[in-house]
């Protein structure tokens, strides 16, 4: 199945940049595809679900259920479309006064496909997969940096 893995380096230490990227509801401040988040915890863990709306290959809005898989404290965070299998994978470690991070976006097709599960693994292309992670890198250094020169 398509994905696409890519390592970055933020600007900002471990703490600012797990702050951001552990809070869901904080998504659609970096994530200009996400919408709204319904649902989410104010503190996530393993197991937690939440409703993203979130426009997605050929610009088709959707809300989907997505599951917290892997959650190691400011250090990994696994979300996963309970839909479709699409997932973000993060790992962040601490580099000097930033954080060196890696994200992958990918498939992981559930037992059971409903078709509009299959229409969404389709459309997942590798093209579309590195695009997504190139905007949400992008995204995430943007509120990190603009935070953190709104805290000096």
């Amino acid at each position: 199945m398509p994905s696409w893995r890519q390592q970055a380096l933020i600007e900002a230490p471990v703490g600012d940049v797990w702050e951001i990227l552990s809070d869901p509801g904080r998504g659609p401040d970096w994530n200009s595809e996400l919408f709204a988040v319904t649902g989410a915890p104010t503190k996530i863990e393993r197991g937690s679900t939440f409703d993203l709306t979130a426009r997605g290959p050929l610009g088709l809005t959707n809300t989907t259920t997505f599951r917290v898989e892997q959650l190691d404290d400011m250090h990994e965070l696994k979300l996963k479309c309970q839909t479709t299998g699409f997932y973000a994978h993060w790992l962040l470690t601490p580099a000097q006064n930033g954080t060196f991070t890696q994200v992958e976006l990918g498939i992981e097709p559930l037992q059971k496909l409903t078709v509009r599960g299959r229409v969404g693994v389709a459309l997942h292309t590798k093209t579309y997969l590195r695009r997504e992670v190139e905007r949400m890198l992008d995204g995430l250094r943007r509120v990190v940096s603009r935070e953190r020169v709104s805290a000096s």
